[in-house]
């Protein structure tokens, strides 16, 4: 009997309940579909869970001294306090060029371990400003360079964020160490007027960067900050222009263009 009362409601409601039940699997083809297409859609999933990846990266770095004037340098501004006949003593910056290979290691859903060994070419300079040439002649600014060839071994650990579509920010952080393979000095005859670095550099390297994926690759611009904290200025004696430094570090702003 009750089976009949409800087969009867069913009766009556059918138009209803048919109209309820397209609009129901409307509703679920749409979001099917609608997950389809989001997959379809997504570039190299799953590419971050893979344990190891490689790839390589072209970087342009903006680089240059941070410099620390000694005790000469201000004595000069003793005897002459106006610093008329001073010498002024600044870095100037330049664009460089390095290149190099990735390994990256996946420790965590978010944390990678990456070593991305490279070769790099610098040219640093500073300007002497007002110097007095021996023979009496009208003061000049004399720029110094001093070309590096540095092999650079970094270590970084990058903090990814959740990828959303094709995109995923990330920030990196860690240390270089660098190699230079060149004389280290610069090219004058002029003995008061050599300069001499170091040979081995250890920097601290932070930046901020876009995981982009592609259907056959990943492509990452990214920003870093590297911030040498070892000097490398080596005193030249006999050298006027060494005796004004009291100690070079190395800094560069980068723009790095990794593909993975």
């Amino acid at each position: 009997m009750a089976f009949t009362h409800i087969w009867h409601q069913l009766y009556l409601h059918r138009q209803k309940i048919t109209v309820a039940g397209l609009l129901a699997l409307a509703l679920l083809g749409g979001t099917t579909a609608s997950a389809q297409r989001k997959i379809r859609d997504l570039n190299k999933p799953g590419y971050d869970e893979r344990p190891v990846h490689y790839g390589f990266y072209l970087a342009l770095p903006y680089t240059g001294y941070n410099l620390q004037h000694s005790q000469a340098y201000a004595d000069q501004f003793i005897t002459d306090p106006n610093g008329t006949n001073a010498v002024s003593v600044n870095t100037k910056k330049s664009l460089g060029f390095y290149t190099g290979l990735v390994l990256n290691v996946r420790i965590a859903d978010y944390l990678d371990a990456r070593f991305v060994p490279g070769v790099g070419f610098y040219n640093r300079s500073i300007e002497f400003a007002n110097v007095r040439p021996e023979d009496g002649g009208e003061p000049i600014d004399d720029t110094q360079s001093i070309n590096s060839t540095m092999i650079e071994l970094p270590v970084l650990l990058k903090y990814k964020a959740k990828r959303r579509s094709n995109y995923r920010p990330y920030l990196v952080a860690g240390i270089k160490p660098g190699i230079d393979l060149g004389k280290g000095k610069n090219t004058v005859d002029d003995e008061a007027r050599q300069l001499q670095v170091e040979s081995f550099d250890l920097a601290l390297e932070y930046g901020i960067g876009l995981d982009i994926f592609y259907p056959y690759f990943k492509f990452a611009p990214e920003l870093r900050f590297s911030h040498g904290l070892l000097n490398q200025h080596i005193p030249v004696a006999n050298s006027d222009y060494s005796n004004f430094i009291q100690k070079t570090t190395n800094h560069n702003i980068s723009l790095i263009l990794f593909f993975e």
